[in-house]
């Protein structure tokens, strides 16, 4: 067994050097239809894995009643021949002409891939070069997914209509939403569910900020927005997680995928009695439980800019919220494996885990009772650190026992979402 075959591919402009461009009427350069001569310019992929020296990714969220958070990712690179060095004017990535321009820049695309299977997909935001005395250069490059374009946006002026939350974020059938609006035009890959929450008709103020409300209209949902790792922006209702299926099963006795260590969490850092929540349609809505602040005294948890229309939903998402929280739950939170030890099939199933999707974790003791522990858990964290010879993968966890099951004619986990898929 070995670790994963990596890919690290980046986009370049194409140059004389690197993707030919194509030349009207020139004999070689001016037909497409040969593998290897010109390309119609713009972006080309390029291989650069042979440079790879290693490889962090780092992308989700820490904490259950946060937003996901930019997924990031910073790679190494050897450099010694210079070919990322933006003032190397021999690296086929130099543009040249009359500006002189180098192709090594900011916001290039950067993919990486593991066995095949997407792990990252982003943006580069920065090139970092150290210049080593021994001419042995590397170079650091930073990276950020299309999170990091979203929160450096903002949106016009607009009162859109009362509609579902994933609506809001993009109706596809009818290319409206904020991701449709023109001064955003989204133009990456998304995968947007129609949610379970009604959104007022509200105005949105002039320069109001793109990732900020795409996220104020998640919160109002419940659910789960982030970019996925093969770059596709997505939605998932909070009903998107109910009567869960396990995608994959983590235990030590060798039928399932080995952890080479396991962390619970048992505290009060998710624990909430005393629900405040309210929107634009009316007053705040409060919801608690006495059993619960008797024993652990009063814990608020607030929401006052939502954007559900009625103050019936308002309060059905205080429910919702009072459901999860009211009481505290012993969860496994956290687990590290090395994909190095695992047979090609096994690293398929965890490389292709992520951020939404469910896991099995089995614990075994060899003292007290029970002899195991059994939990069904969401991936909301993953973590990458691949050097020479290792590749580890870190998942952070959500459970799924404070999430409600599907209940039918319930206002609130009655309503299963559907799926609409594009891609660009």
């Amino acid at each position: 067994m070995s670790q994963p075959q990596l890919q690290v591919l980046i986009g370049f402009q194409t140059t004389v050097g690197f993707g030919q461009p194509f030349l009207l009427n020139d004999d070689f350069y001016g037909r497409l239809d040969t593998a290897g001569r010109g390309t119609l310019g713009g972006i080309q992929m390029a291989d650069v894995t042979t440079y790879v020296q290693s490889v962090f990714i780092n992308r989700g969220r820490s904490r259950q009643l946060d937003e996901f958070n930019c997924g990031t990712a910073t790679l190494t690179l050897w450099n010694k021949t210079r070919i990322f060095d933006p003032l190397n004017q021999s690296s086929p990535y130099w543009i040249g002409g009359a500006t002189q321009q180098t192709g090594i820049v900011p916001r290039l695309p950067i993919q990486i891939i593991a066995n095949g299977i997407p792990i990252y997909t982003g943006l580069i935001t920065d090139w970092d070069i150290d210049y080593d005395l021994g001419f042995n250069d590397t170079v650091q490059i930073s990276c950020a997914d299309q999170f990091t374009v979203l929160a450096n946006q903002q949106l016009n002026a607009w009162t859109p209509p009362a509609e579902s939350t994933g609506s809001r974020i993009y109706n596809i059938t009818a290319n409206t939403g904020v991701l449709a609006q023109p001064e955003i035009n989204y133009q990456g890959a998304v995968s947007i569910d129609t949610g379970s929450s009604t959104l007022g008709s509200y105005a949105v103020a002039q320069d109001t900020n793109v990732l900020s409300y795409l996220q104020q209209v998640n919160t109002s949902e419940q659910g789960y927005l982030f970019m996925s790792a093969a770059g596709t922006l997505t939605f998932k209702g909070r009903s998107s997680v109910l009567n869960p299926v396990t995608g994959a099963t983590f235990n030590g006795d060798g039928t399932g995928l080995g952890f080479s260590s396991l962390t619970n969490m048992y505290g009060d850092e998710l624990l909430y009695n005393y629900i405040s929540t309210q929107s634009p349609a009316g007053a705040v809505q409060v919801t608690s439980n006495a059993t619960s602040i008797a024993q652990y005294q009063t814990q608020t948890y607030s929401l006052l800019d939502l954007l559900n229309s009625t103050t019936a939903e308002v309060a059905g998402l205080g429910n919702y919220l009072l459901g999860r929280y009211q009481n505290p739950i012993l969860r496994f939170n956290g687990l590290k494996t090395e994909l190095s030890a695992m047979t090609t099939d096994k690293q398929s199933i965890a490389l292709n885990l992520d951020l939404t999707s469910i896991c099995t974790v089995v614990k075994n003791f060899v003292t007290g009772t029970p002899t195991s522990e059994t939990q069904t858990l969401i991936v909301s964290g993953i973590s990458h650190q691949i050097t020479p010879g290792s590749h580890v993968i870190s998942y952070t966890f959500e459970s799924t026992d404070q999430n409600a099951y599907f209940t039918l004619d319930d206002t609130i986990f009655g309503t299963l979402s559907t799926t609409n898929l594009l891609s660009f």
